[in-house]
């Protein structure tokens, strides 16, 4: 068992790697489009048709699916007024179930994110925009990003109880 746990955390590893870089990347993209359309609107007056539609997205790129990266370094915004004062025990307690939790909801949003996303191909929703997206695009950043994290939840779970 702690082999596989082991491997599929390595596999996990990897893909959470390359989503980070893919956000670092479309991050980067955002700043060059958003300063290409400052310049054409406000230097040449012809504003682009597509940069916001294109900024939107990679907004919701950038914050979905490099969470699973962040989840698996514990680099997450925590307040631990609370948690501070807790015994070691108390707060192991609530660790687990924390993970338990997040493990749940990660997978929920995962299968309700693959049903839009779906719909969105079955019926062929687009953006009603010139550049006229396929709704499928963005709707997929949510089971993805949700789903990498639903398997470090429950990674963190499989270990949590190996240990015990």
């Amino acid at each position: 068992m702690n082999s596989l746990l082991s491997g599929s955390k390595r596999g996990l590893d990897g893909l959470a790697r390359g989503l980070r870089v893919a956000g670092q990347l479309a991050l980067a993209s955002m700043v060059v489009t958003i300063c290409y359309d400052v310049v054409m609107r406000y230097v040449f007056e012809t504003p682009t048709s597509w940069s916001l539609e294109v900024n939107t997205f990679l907004v919701l790129f950038v914050t979905l699916l490099p969470a699973g990266d962040v989840l698996a370094s514990g680099s997450h915004l925590r307040i631990t007024f609370f948690t501070d004062k807790m015994s070691p025990r108390a707060q192991a307690r609530l660790a687990k179930i924390g993970g338990l939790v997040g493990c749940l909801f990660c997978a929920v949003m995962t299968w309700k994110g693959l049903e839009m996303a779906w719909a969105a191909l079955k019926y062929d929703e687009r953006m009603s925009s010139p550049l006229g997206t396929p709704m499928v695009i963005p709707y997929m950043f949510i089971p993805v990003g949700f789903g990498v994290m639903a398997l470090y939840y429950f990674l963190t779970l499989l270990k949590r109880a190996e240990k015990t």
